[in-house]
């Protein structure tokens, strides 16, 4: 079986499983805003038009100084990207060759990019016997012998955050081994059920941040992220971007999209809202999803240890979820299903339910 890399991709799913696709589908592999983008944007990107006319601005000047006063920092601690994908490849471009520790199960463009441009990989890999939970236990061994650290944060499958403490232990034992610590935070804004930790990059010179503008505002069409990091270290990043790399558009959305933070606000309370609704249904149905604390979640099928027979099922119904064949630690053991609005999760919960009606004795 060839599984798809990532989510978002029915068409080629429905044709790997030999399956005819419904004319209806909800698609839980999707894990941007469910409440699509900021209201307004569309109409503010039809103003904006006349623009297909002429190349955007190459330095992408006006969105790099929205988001260092964002930041309270100097524009040259940013760089903006074609969506935090191309910066990850910029980064591994950056540092190709080198040892890279990922810490596992997590997003698989991290390990792509890397091994592209020849690193050597080490999998820091979390365990499902502690919730994936990050401890030092698990990245010290490897301080000694990489350059560079990815860690996603929240982490993507897992919906994990990690304490305080424990990152600002990691960053500092990072620092003292001259390890560059690359924390995605393509997430974060979803996180609204405690207190979210993230570095200072002034304070931790070893750290980049990277950040993504399309989960959030639905906009992942037009590809948008950045990061934020020590400007020796943007500036050497930027030489291996391509001119243009951000199209007009995409410069626009991000404009309007970071003026909305009561947007970013009220979804992830509603989504958190959703979440406490949703999880105590899937229980009430003999489900066990997984602690998260942004908007998606990891879930076995209770009834085999491999969930593929599940998803065949699903997707006759109409309902793709994740599959997670391609993760370190979880290898098909687990289902990824991002949490939507209520009548879309309410179709979710009535196909599990028939589900568990076809497998209970």
């Amino acid at each position: 079986m060839n599984w798809p890399s990532h989510g978002a991709n029915p068409i080629k799913l429905y044709k790997e499983m030999n399956a005819e696709q419904p004319s209806s589908v909800v698609d839980f592999s999707v894990n941007t805003n469910p409440f699509g983008s900021p209201d307004g944007l569309r109409s503010h990107l039809e103003k904006s038009l006349e623009k297909t006319h002429s190349y955007p601005d190459p330095d992408i000047e006006r969105l790099h100084q929205r988001l260092a006063k964002q930041h309270e920092i100097n524009q040259d601690h940013v760089l903006v990207g074609n969506g935090a994908s191309e910066i990850i490849y910029l980064l591994a471009q950056l540092w190709q060759g080198k040892r890279v520790g990922i810490v596992q199960p997590t997003f698989s463009e991290y390990q792509k990019a890397c091994e592209a441009y020849g690193c050597k990989v080490y999998p820091i890999a979390l365990e499902e016997q502690d919730q994936f939970n990050l401890a030092p236990s698990n990245y010290e061994p490897f301080l000694d012998v990489i350059d560079v650290l990815f860690l996603c944060h929240p982490n993507n499958p897992t919906g994990a955050i990690y304490k305080p403490h424990i990152l600002q232990d990691l960053i500092d034992q990072c620092k003292e081994k001259e390890v560059v610590v690359v924390i995605d935070e393509a997430f974060y804004d979803f996180v609204a059920d405690v207190p979210f930790y993230s570095p200072h990059v002034i304070e931790n010179s070893n750290v980049i941040l990277l950040r993504s503008l399309t989960k959030m505002f639905a906009i992942p069409g037009l590809r948008l992220g950045y990061a934020v990091g020590e400007p020796s270290l943007i500036k050497r990043m930027k030489m291996y971007q391509p001119t243009w790399s951000v199209n007009a558009f995409a410069e626009e959305a991000g404009l309007y999209c970071l003026g909305k933070s009561l947007f970013q606000q009220q979804t992830a309370q509603a989504i958190s809202n959703e979440k406490r609704s949703l999880f105590t249904k899937l229980k009430e149905l003999g489900y066990q999803p997984m602690m998260t604390h942004t908007n998606y979640f990891l879930m076995k099928d209770p009834y085999h240890a491999d969930t593929r027979v599940m998803i065949e099922f699903l997707l006759r119904q109409g309902v793709i979820v994740r599959h997670t064949y391609n993760f370190l630690n979880l290898e098909g053991r687990f289902v990824r299903i991002a949490i939507k609005r209520k009548e879309e999760n309410d179709r979710l919960l009535s196909v599990l339910q028939r589900w568990s009606s076809l497998c209970s004795p």
